[in-house]
């Protein structure tokens, strides 16, 4: 990650609504404000595909969707897909025999490429309770770092917890804190990669 990637990151909330058979394509995106807003015909394509879709798309303009907002859903979906969306992680209701219980899995090599994968039919206020366990367990050099942040948003009381959040959105995307924590220091103050290495916490993989 480069001094530049950490002053041009693009985010947006992504918010799904149902549609209807009228529209033309099975899922359209378009922007609303500083926003984005896919509207998805359930009959062609299932949320979790609209979902996944509209993020790729977004990210080949180089936006990364940072929360996903559901509007007209289940209470308890429209939790689960927002905590699961704050983790950078698609979610994905499957019905296969691999997987007998909810389990966050990193499909690719790029760090921020994972999927919460629930079994068909789980009760979802279950799925929600196990998320931060099962994250954890597949990223857990991330969720540590998330939690020292999560830790210092509280000993400031909420002052910086834009730039906080801003920080574990780096981190969730490249999988790689103290790179995040050295350019971040190197943004804010020109110190020397030493000084810089010294303030940063120690990880372990």
């Amino acid at each position: 990650m480069t001094t530049q990637s950490l002053t041009h990151l693009r985010v947006a909330s992504l918010h799904l609504r149902q549609g209807g058979a009228s529209q033309d394509m099975a899922i359209k995106l378009r922007r609303n404000g500083d926003a984005f807003t896919a509207t998805y015909d359930p009959d062609r394509a299932s949320l979790e595909t609209a979902v996944s879709l509209a993020r790729v798309c977004l990210s080949t303009d180089g936006i990364t969707v940072s929360e996903v907002i559901l509007e007209g859903h289940a209470a308890d979906l429209t939790a689960l897909h927002r905590a699961a969306s704050k983790l950078l992680l698609n979610m994905e209701i499957t019905s296969g025999p691999l997987i007998t219980e909810p389990i966050v899995k990193i499909r690719s090599a790029e760090p921020a490429q994972a999927v919460y994968f629930v079994p068909e039919g789980w009760d979802l206020t279950d799925t929600l309770a196990r998320l931060p366990a099962s994250f954890a367990a597949a990223r857990p050099k991330v969720a540590r770092a998330l939690d020292r942040i999560e830790q210092a948003n509280k000993s400031t009381s909420g002052k910086i917890s834009r730039a906080l959040d801003f920080v574990g959105l780096l981190i969730l995307e490249t999988g790689d804190p103290n790179s995040v924590y050295d350019n971040v220091l190197r943004v804010l103050h020109p110190v020397s990669t030493e000084s810089t290495a010294a303030l940063a916490p120690a990880e372990t993989a």
